[in-house]
């Protein structure tokens, strides 16, 4: 893969939601990263911190290409932001509206890959009127997760539950603690392999595989990608969890990690970038546990899985966001600007 570059400047908005939370953290950062690089290459951004009082404003923010990276946690301004970026037909970065759903709703993910015979863990969907009788077929141990967060959020050791009483305990502290359904699925206890996929319609290609290597205090403990492993710098799950591109894989495994992967993309709808998180048996049997429509961009984070991957390339940064711009830009205008373009656009100005 090639990157792409832009012979005339462009103008960009990035559009984001802070706070004090690690994932939130990571996004700010990521806008910093965003901005920096895109600068660089001479083209125009303009940022803006998004809150329940601005968000209309913000969605105006000038911009032909148009970063959402408004996370809220219960993505319920990411949604108006997103809703009305599109009802203003603007330009965004990443998967539409009419497949968010997926985005905020992993039993939906579950449903449907289930549904398509795309392979991952065999799971069990508990809503608060749920027996947990419905668990029987499920070999243990389980990952039990909240359906609707995102950046492993609801995520931890404890995750993983080894017989009925702890798989109760855990679904009843989630349920207490966060919104929506809760999914319980099949451990598979062996590597983690991230695949980030860049591009549309046909034109879909596969970045060289990461891994997350489990080290040091996780010989111990279980080989979860928690969300103190993701984002939590005073834990050992972060510095013991280590990131590393390429994945050193067996050419036939990785092509069918490759198929599997850009498989998943499609039928999800996902546009211009998503990340496929799996993880392999003892058969290397790949297993998709996790559909990334909204991977972190941020440069300063050297544990960054889809940017681990990007660095493979031999890319640089400022490559890859200009590609990645470059890429939503021709999905929605046709073609990269060219000269007539920026006459019309000065006429016009």
């Amino acid at each position: 893969m090639t990157p792409l570059h832009f012979d005339y400047p462009i103008s960009v908005a990035v559009l984001y939601y802070g706070g004090e939370a690690g994932d939130l953290q990571d996004t700010e950062e990521a806008v910093e990263g965003i901005t920096q690089a895109l600068e660089e290459n001479g083209h125009v951004v303009r940022t803006m911190l998004v809150n329940e009082r601005n968000w209309l404003r913000a969605v105006r923010t000038p911009g032909e290409v148009v970063f959402n990276l408004v996370e809220d946690p219960m993505w319920e301004l990411y949604v108006k932001v997103g809703q009305r970026l599109e009802m203003l037909g603007r330009a965004q970065v990443g998967h539409d509206m009419k497949c968010f759903k997926y985005a905020t709703r992993k039993a939906w993910v579950k449903n449907r890959m289930q549904k398509l015979g795309i392979s991952t863990p065999n799971f069990r969907i508990f809503n608060r009127r749920s027996k947990f009788s419905q668990v029987r077929g499920l070999e243990f141990p389980l990952m039990v997760k909240p359906s609707r967060q995102h950046a492993g959020i609801g995520i931890s050791q404890d995750s993983v539950v080894i017989d009925q009483q702890e798989l109760e305990e855990r679904v009843k502290y989630l349920f207490s603690n966060f919104p929506g359904e809760v999914i319980a699925e099949e451990f598979v206890d062996g590597r983690e392999i991230h695949v980030t996929l860049m591009g549309n319609n046909r034109r879909v290609v596969a970045l060289p595989a990461s891994e997350v290597s489990f080290g040091g205090e996780f010989v111990d403990n279980w080989d979860v990608y928690s969300y103190e492993a993701k984002w939590d710098k005073k834990s050992w799950e972060y510095w013991d969890a280590r990131v590393e591109a390429p994945a050193k894989l067996p050419r036939k495994l990785e092509e069918k990690i490759e198929k599997l992967a850009i498989g998943a993309y499609r039928a999800f709808g996902c546009r211009d970038i998503a990340r496929i998180d799996l993880r392999l048996n003892e058969k290397d049997r790949p297993f998709i546990v996790d559909v990334n429509m909204n991977p972190s961009l941020n440069k300063f984070d050297d544990q960054d899985a889809t940017l681990a991957s990007v660095y493979a390339l031999d890319w640089t940064y400022e490559q890859f966001v200009e590609t990645l711009v470059a890429i939503t830009y021709k999905r929605v205008y046709g073609r990269l600007p060219d000269r007539i373009r920026e006459r019309q656009l000065m006429l016009t100005a």
